[in-house]
């Protein structure tokens, strides 16, 4: 003969548990990285007139994109010999940037420049000026491309994302690993 008690705890305590399972799953699943996520973000570039900045906060970090004005550029292209000799770094050779960067103007394209706003001295927020960048607490200063000067105190170019356009007007900042 059957324990009708027994029996009908068992099925109780089944389901029981099996509620309490379906319950808790969504809490552990929470707690499980996700190592696919996109971390990549879009920027909005066509706001931005010659001369113009904007502060995008991406990964914990700001970084300044500036659409460069036509005397920014003319700064750039007439960078003598003298004047490269005055930077630390002037091809870029240990910074850190993507390979697209490695030319005089640290962009992908020359009239949009990308990159985070740490002095890389000690992480200081760098002031933009007209052509160059100052870091306000140790006086480092970087040219419109942000390669520092010979006198400086930090040690290598500001820091340029990786980044590609998806349209005319649209940058997408992505996540290197």
């Amino acid at each position: 003969m059957i324990n009708r008690r027994g029996l009908l705890t068992r099925i109780v305590q089944g389901f029981t548990i099996t509620g309490a399972a379906f319950l808790t799953y969504p809490f552990f699943k929470a707690w499980i990285p996700k190592f696919e996520n996109d971390l990549s973000l879009d920027v909005a570039i066509n706001d931005l007139h010659p001369g113009q900045s904007k502060v995008v906060h991406w990964l914990g970090r700001n970084l300044f994109v500036h659409r460069r004005s036509q005397t920014e550029l003319a700064l750039l292209d007439t960078s003598s010999d003298s004047t490269r000799e005055k930077l630390k770094d002037p091809n870029s050779k240990e910074s850190t940037q993507p390979n697209f960067a490695l030319n005089q103007y640290r962009s992908l394209r020359p009239e949009i420049f990308v990159v985070y706003n740490n002095c890389t001295h000690l992480g200081c927020e760098v002031l933009h000026e007209v052509g160059i960048f100052k870091c306000p607490c140790h006086q480092s200063d970087f040219d419109g491309a942000g390669r520092v000067v010979e006198a400086a105190a930090a040690p290598i170019n500001l820091e340029v994302p990786d980044y590609q356009y998806i349209s005319g007007n649209r940058i997408r900042l992505l996540q290197t690993v």
